[in-house]
């Protein structure tokens, strides 16, 4: 029996094929998810191992990474890109692109 994963606003969809035990195992699980007490816990465990799947660049960049473009927009009079703040690897280009000519600024003249 598989487990169907289904994003309705992409219309995709994946099946994941399961042992029968591990299969009967989540059910439970998920029966267990369905009750109110226990949902929340569920939903933050498995949107925490959805994320841990998505590859390193798509992943949300850090509080200091952020913290740290900010001080360059605010430095350099630029605007930061919103996938800059949506992604990890956006994040990257923009710090590669801006944090030298930053540094160099911020430099004290010798």
């Amino acid at each position: 029996m598989a487990l169907r994963l289904v994003d309705d606003d992409l219309d995709v969809s994946f099946e994941i094929l399961l042992a029968e035990e591990a299969r009967h195992a989540l059910s439970v699980q998920l029966q267990r998810a369905s009750n109110g007490a226990a949902r929340p816990e569920f939903e933050a465990k498995l949107k925490q191992h959805l994320q841990e799947l998505l590859d390193a660049d798509l992943r949300p960049p850090s509080a200091r990474q952020i913290a740290y473009a900010l001080e360059i927009t605010k430095a350099l009079d630029i605007a930061l890109p919103g996938e800059a703040l949506r992604h990890k690897g956006s994040m990257f280009d923009f710090l590669d692109r801006y944090a030298p000519l930053f540094k160099q600024r911020s430099q004290p003249p010798q």
